[in-house]
């Protein structure tokens, strides 16, 4: 069985968010999210984008206090 490719932005979201203690909640009205909304979106952008749209990493890179670069950048080995 092929391997889910999970785009590598996504894996370093998921353990900011992870160490963060934040909920989801949280996070999403810090994205601009209506509170009804709010959970249901980042536990997507989590765990069912493959492919997230850069305004959206910007947001929550805001609602996480971080730089964007930490989620994009290319580590070197």
């Amino acid at each position: 069985m092929a391997k889910e490719y999970i785009d590598p932005a996504i894996v370093r979201a998921r353990k900011v968010f992870e160490a963060s203690g934040k909920t989801l909640d949280e996070v999403g009205l810090g994205m601009g999210f209506a509170p009804s909304v709010a959970r249901k979106s980042v536990w997507q952008l989590l765990n069912r984008i493959d492919d997230p749209k850069l305004s959206t990493l910007r947001k929550f890179c805001r609602a996480m206090g971080i730089r964007l670069e930490e989620l994009v950048a290319e580590k070197k080995k």
